[in-house]
C-alpha cells in the first residue's frame, strides 16, 4: 500500500450528533485501470484485517479481479475476488492505493460500499471519543505520537 504526500500530515475528523455504534464516513473508490470513481460510504472496522468493497461497488466500478483470496469472516472461510483500487478518504488529501477483497452488501440500501480495515487504520493514528454525548472519530497519516489515556490523565 502506498499513499500520497508521505512527508505531509493529513487528518480527518467525523463527528456524530449522538452516541453511535458505527463510524461511517464518505469514501471515494477509484478503479486503478479505468480511473472510474464511485462516491460511497465506508464503515471503519478495527476488527477487519483488510479493507473490502461490496459486490455492488465492484460491479458499478467495473473492477477486474487481480487475484483470489481465502478470507475468514462471520460466515466461515470463502474464496473471494481481490481488486486493486485507490481509496480517497473524505479529506481529499488522504489517498491510498491498496488491494481490497470483495464482500456481500454492508447495508440493505447498498449505500455503504466499503469497509475500511486495519490495513488502512494501521497507517496512522486513530481515535474514537464519546465526549458530551457525541461520538467523534479522528484519523491522521502518518502516526505522530502514542496516545495513552492512562498516562495522559495521570490516573493511578
Amino acid at each position: 500500500m502506498n499513499h500520497s504526500n508521505q512527508n505531509q500530515v493529513n487528518a480527518l475528523t467525523h463527528e456524530n450528533s449522538t452516541i453511535t455504534n458505527s463510524i461511517i464516513t464518505s469514501v471515494n473508490v477509484t478503479n486503478t485501470f479505468t480511473r472510474d470513481q464511485l462516491q460511497t460510504k465506508g464503515i471503519w472496522d478495527t476488527g477487519a484485517t483488510n479493507s473490502v468493497v461490496t459486490k455492488s461497488t465492484a460491479q458499478q466500478l467495473g473492477l477486474i479481479p487481480v487475484s483470489q483470496a481465502k478470507v475468514r469472516g462471520v460466515h466461515g472461510i470463502r474464496s473471494v475476488n481481490v481488486y486493486d483500487v485507490i481509496i480517497t478518504l473524505h479529506n481529499k488529501n488522504i489517498k491510498l492505493r491498496t488491494r481490497v477483497t470483495e464482500c456481500d452488501e454492508l447495508s440493505a440500501d447498498k449505500s455503504v460500499g466499503m469497509l475500511i480495515g486495519m490495513n488502512v487504520i494501521n497507517l496512522g493514528d486513530f481515535v474514537i471519543t464519546n465526549y458530551q454525548g457525541h461520538t467523534a472519530m479522528s484519523f491522521r497519516i502518518p502516526s505522530l505520537q502514542k496516545i495513552d489515556f492512562v498516562t495522559g490523565s495521570k490516573v493511578v
